[in-house]
């Protein structure tokens, strides 16, 4: 896992090769390991800036190297290929050994173990084609001088970053929005149509960033550039789940299927030269990824360490069902208790690290959890991320099925549903989920007063129910898996890790997966109140009792109302009264006036922390 950078100018456009090396800097965190920086004149040839005010290059290509494959220097980058092609390249590609032996078999021959002259090798086979081909997660630039164009690509579900940025006569590409504030003629400006929708819905756009002409790479696309006039043709998708077809119809056929395949999935996210750990919360999903890989993990090769956060005596601690796990596997556990004080330490490291603003406070314990893994001297886990998405986990969608059998008139089936959750074997929680929902639903038609200074024009948060309502079942996933969800928690899961030179995996986002659980019908996932139905049918006999028949499920939370009705308020009622630049994006009235009531409500919700 790594930091890229790279800079394509036109000829006479000033910016300095020291620019590169600060943009490399602001992402050291990322690739502690090893730096590297490469320059090129309009010809393609390789030049040397012996001067950091150099300005005599077109292409100026920058990485940062967390070392996990081939952690020899033969894995340096930026690196080349066959005279022709060079790359930055971050994440991983886990079925890099099949397509290196195909690739050895059409006649390509390798000096290096690494994942990255395999990528480069099969663009020089299968040229963009290589995409469909790979197993993993990347965010990666290709410089092909021959052709005179630039490559830039994502993975299929945006795991791993990539921004762009231009101004006349430039394009930059990074890893992080930081790394452009080292360019000449950058401004951090915040786009307001951004801002307006997360401050009105707490939501962001998923084409766009917070600041003004800084775009991310859509996930699952490559685009084209030119390296002589600088302009880019339209991206072109290399992945199309909304092709999948539900097509299993049997519930103990999927549980099968899917076991079978997550299996798989770990082993291929197994694939290191470095210790792998764990990410333990306690739930379904986490659990059953620590499960699998204490099964699967070589003996001899040391102690499975697992990462948890854990709040003693709170609500939402988890330890009792991480416990679970821990002693069904044995690992070496480490917990870290996330605390309001720490976070006061900790916010403008937090701020830093993000970039853009996170949903709320539980993504610091992701934070603390990251810091312990690398405090503890690993430098990959693997974790239960995505199982939600893929299998329409969360308790909102499984009323939107709910609603549509109501609207199909799936009467016996929706009965089925409800009233099998109330008798032996069921799950009662899904009914103690009705009022919680509703009050859920009637907040986002009905929502509270807007709390921004500024006005946008049709931003368009307020048709995003009705446009989920407007889906059929099929469609309903597919927008959860692209647009809903995940993206902004794998934004957030990279920068909490990367913060700290840590490389998060996620077994369940494999695309074989996900386009396999795309298969299933929609009685498939859900049974009398149980969420996951096939990941608790495939995994029945391997996980403990007390996980597989857990009826709760929270996910890294904190005590987030304890948080903002004790140690934090002090700190609200000195920034409501101080002056801040954040007071010309938010009205301030407005502002105290949530905290006020939410500070009121104090034990009297259901639903902690929704509030503020």
């Amino acid at each position: 896992m790594c930091g890229i950078t790279t800079v394509l100018k036109s000829p006479g456009v000033v910016c300095h090769s020291r620019c590169i090396d600060q943009m490399c800097d602001a992402v050291a965190h990322r690739g502690p390991d090893d730096l590297g920086t490469e320059f090129f004149d309009g010809a393609g040839t390789l030049i040397g800036c012996q001067s950091p005010d150099s300005s005599d290059w077109q292409v100026g290509l920058g990485h940062r190297r967390l070392s996990v494959i081939d952690l020899s220097s033969a894995g340096h980058q930026p690196m080349c290929y066959q005279d022709r092609y060079w790359t930055v390249y971050n994440g991983e590609i886990y079925n890099f050994r099949e397509l290196r032996m195909e690739l050895e078999q059409a006649g390509h021959r390798f000096r290096s173990e690494s994942d990255t002259e395999v990528i480069l090798a099969a663009y020089a086979q299968w040229g963009t084609a290589c995409f469909e081909r790979f197993r993993g997660m990347w965010g990666l630039v290709i410089i092909d001088f021959l052709r005179r164009e630039a490559i830039v690509s994502r993975d299929r579900l945006g795991i791993k970053p990539l921004y762009l940025w231009r101004k006349s006569g430039m394009l930059a590409i990074a890893s992080e929005i930081k790394q452009f504030l080292h360019l000449p003629g950058f401004r951090p400006i915040m786009d307001q149509t951004v801002a307006a929708l997360y401050l009105d819905t707490g939501y962001e756009y998923q084409d766009r960033t917070f600041f003004q002409g800084v775009s991310p790479v859509p996930a699952g696309v490559f685009g084209r550039v030119s390296l002589d006039s600088l302009n880019q043709e339209p991206y072109e998708s290399y992945w199309n789940p909304e092709a999948v077809q539900p097509l299993v119809h049997d519930p103990r056929e999927a549980g099968r299927l899917f076991a079978d395949k997550l299996v798989e999935s770990v082993g291929f996210h197994l694939r290191s030269d470095v210790a792998v750990g764990c990410t333990l919360s306690g739930g379904l999903d986490s659990s059953s990824i620590a499960v699998l890989v204490d099964q699967m993990r070589q003996t001899g090769d040391g102690s499975l360490h697992t990462f948890t956060s854990s709040f003693p005596g709170n609500p939402v601690d988890e330890t009792e069902y991480a416990q679970a796990v821990l002693e069904a596997i044995q690992p070496e556990p480490h917990f870290v208790t996330p605390s309001p004080e720490n976070l006061k330490r900790d916010l403008d490291d937090f701020i830093w690290a993000h970039d853009e603003p996170v949903g709320n406070l539980s993504i610091y314990a992701g934070y603390c959890v990251a810091r312990l893994t690398r405090e503890s001297g690993v430098s990959v886990t693997l974790n239960g991320q995505g199982c939600d998405e893929i299998l329409s986990g969360y308790w909102q969608t499984y009323f939107l099925y709910l609603r549509s059998l109501f609207s199909a008139k799936g009467i016996f089936t929706l009965a089925a549903q409800l009233g099998g959750a109330v008798l032996p074997g069921g799950n009662p929680e899904l009914l103690a989920q009705v009022p919680v929902m509703l009050r859920r639903y009637l907040a986002r038609r009905n929502p509270p007063q807007k709390i921004r200074r500024f006005e946008t024009k049709g931003h368009g948060e307020t048709g995003a129910i009705e446009h989920l309502l407007g889906l059929d079942q099929q469609g309903r996933r597919i927008y959860e898996i692209r647009s809903m969800f995940l993206p902004r928690l794998l934004k957030w899961e990279d920068r909490n890790s990367m913060a700290f030179g840590v490389e998060g995996r996620y077994p369940f986002l494999d695309h074989e997966l996900v386009e396999l659980c795309l298969t299933f019908m929609p009685n498939d996932l859900y049974n009398r109140g149980w969420v996951k139905w096939p990941l608790r049918v495939g995994l029945g006999n391997t996980l403990p009792d007390k996980i597989s028949q857990r009826k709760s499920k929270f996910g890294f939370e904190v005590p987030q109302d304890d948080w903002l009705y004790g140690a934090l308020k002090p700190v609200l009622e000195r920034w409501l009264t101080e002056e801040r630049p954040v007071w010309d994006v938010v009205d301030r009235p407005a502002v105290r006036h949530l905290a006020e009531k939410t500070w009121r409500l104090r034990g009297k919700r259901q639903e902690p922390g929704q509030a503020l």
